[in-house]
């Protein structure tokens, strides 16, 4: 059983002539978005050549490399190794966007790949460490279309448009997380002249639309080149998920830490399937999703709002500022925190509580996952030594 890495280990000696483009570089690609390629990769309105990703590599700030602070050493050894591999050495990279605006709420990141065989592979970036881009993911429970995906349309159109001289060009289209999501939304908003040109949209464990918004996309025009990838106990894949064309596979993580892809399990150049035939957690991902249909508009637009005024009080602009509020710092802040929960109104007080509740019966499974896990494991243990 391997993983993201391995994979190229075995078949970065291929080139895409010799081995086709497959679900697996797929995933390379939507992850690849999630590096720091500002200032290196040409943006979008520069109109300059773009870059091998081998001088990526080596211009590369390998201090600060990636907009996610999980897996470091893991996703070095995957860049450098995607870098200087055969299958990857052609590919090319352009048209960077990396679009930060806390006023409007708005977190947008992509870039095009431009593979060696003439194939282009669109990647959208999903949720990193700015808090900014968490509140948009909130908003799509009720907002919709979010500024990020908004973006993501325009973003397609540009490139086709740069590239239009290209005449048979393919496009691919993906990202994980939130990213996923965006390159669902393009593909399906895309004008036709677009739209047929795309071989694929990867979404790599990205959430769903509500359903109200659904009805209003094009996705019978692109379900037929759409791949979504699920872990078989996925939470982020799942929120407000409602179609069941999803491919589900086997991970070595349990729970929310499924996620992440370098627990997705691969055997050659595709993804393990699972054995089972629905999520193993649907019943209790339904249960989260019908709570928030159920929900109005207002409902949500004001939780999400006191939300993140309680969180903006602890001044941390990230995840990890706020993994890092220092117990004095908190209890200096205290006060305004519980002002400011006082004057929500009863609803959102409500609102507020089952979340949390939720989130609490999701991570009351985790444990409970991992301890039937260690179980099995220590009685193996006892049988060998006795």
């Amino acid at each position: 059983m391997g993983d993201i890495i391995s994979y190229v280990y075995e078949f970065g000696g291929f080139t895409f002539t010799e081995k086709p483009f497959c679900e697996i570089d797929g995933l390379v690609f939507s992850h690849l978005s999630y590096f720091i390629f500002d200032g290196i990769v040409p943006r979008i309105d520069e109109n300059m050549p773009a870059i091998m990703l081998c001088d990526v590599a080596q211009r590369m700030d390998w201090h600060h490399f990636i907009s996610v602070k999980w897996e470091l050493e893991k996703n070095r050894e995957l860049f450098y190794k995607v870098a200087f591999s055969r299958r990857y050495r052609n590919t090319k990279a352009n048209f960077l966007v990396e679009e930060m605006n806390a006023d409007e709420g708005v977190q947008f990141c992509a870039v095009t790949f431009l593979l060696g065989n003439g194939d282009t592979f669109l990647s959208f970036r999903g949720t990193d460490d700015a808090l900014i881009g968490w509140k948009e993911d909130f908003y799509m429970a009720y907002r919709t279309p979010v500024g990020a995906q908004l973006r993501s349309t325009e973003y397609v159109h540009q490139v086709a448009k740069l590239l239009a001289r290209k005449r048979n060009l393919r496009f691919y289209l993906g990202g994980h997380s939130k990213g996923g999501n965006l390159a669902m939304y393009a593909a399906m908003t895309c004008e036709e002249s677009v739209k047929h040109r795309i071989g694929k949209i990867y979404n790599m464990d990205g959430p769903g639309f509500r359903p109200d918004f659904m009805q209003t996309l094009d996705y019978d025009g692109v379900k037929d080149k759409l791949l979504k990838i699920v872990p078989d106990e996925s939470f982020v894949g799942m929120l407000m998920e409602q179609k069941e064309d999803y491919e589900l596979i086997k991970s070595t993580e349990i729970g929310v830490q499924q996620h992440i892809c370098f627990s997705w399990c691969v055997e050659g150049d595709h993804f393990e399937r699972s054995e089972v035939s629905q999520p193993k957690r649907k019943e209790l991902y339904d249960r989260i999703n019908n709570w928030i249909f159920a929900l109005g508009v207002e409902q949500v637009g004001d939780f999400i709002e006191s939300l993140f005024k309680l969180i903006e009080i602890t001044e941390a602009k990230t995840l990890t500022d706020l993994k890092n509020v220092k117990g004095g710092e908190f209890a200096r802040r205290l006060h305004t925190i519980m002002q400011e929960y006082s004057a929500m109104n009863e609803e959102t007080k409500r609102v507020f509580w089952e979340i949390g509740g939720f989130m609490i019966e999701v991570l009351a499974k985790d444990r409970q996952e991992r301890m039937g896990r260690w179980k099995t494991f220590d009685k193996i243990r006892q049988r060998i030594e006795h």
